[in-house]
């Protein structure tokens, strides 16, 4: 194999990476729920598979294809926001992407995801208790 064959391979493959993680950003945010994200990955995985019987004549492009896969995968598991799967094993491992293994621990990304796809607003979270900070300087200033 030529060096200039494998320089453009490899830049085909970091091209398809990011297109691929483009894509999968913005399929993921439509995912619901655990099972959306699951057919997705399906989806991803089908799509490469009839695109590398498509393109098997071109072994230029095998690094593309490829390339879109990972990112897609990629990019579907950040959109997604949770770890879910092998991720979460990963993301433990690793110690990484803290927001999505405590999303996955609480429960409540499924609630997120749902109102992010209907527009709807998030939920109004206001604290009733008073600092106690606050209330010493007030007790402090009403001494006086």
């Amino acid at each position: 194999m030529e060096i200039a064959f494998l320089i453009c391979s490899l830049l085909l493959l970091l091209f398809g990476v990011y297109i691929g993680f483009l894509i999968g950003s913005n399929v993921g945010e439509r995912a619901v729920t655990k099972a959306d994200y699951w057919k997705m990955n399906a989806a991803a995985i089908i799509v490469t598979v009839l695109l590398a019987f498509i393109f098997a004549g071109l072994p230029l492009l095998y690094g593309a294809i490829i390339g879109l896969l990972a990112g897609c995968i990629a990019g579907l598991k950040m959109a997604f926001g949770e770890s879910t799967g092998p991720w979460r094993a990963l993301d433990k491992m690793f110690n990484v992407n803290r927001s999505h293994r405590e999303t996955a621990e609480r429960g409540g990304g499924e609630e997120r995801r749902r109102r992010r796809k209907e527009g709807a607003p998030a939920p109004d979270l206001i604290s009733v208790t008073e600092d106690k900070r606050s209330k010493t300087r007030k007790n402090a200033k009403d001494a006086r």
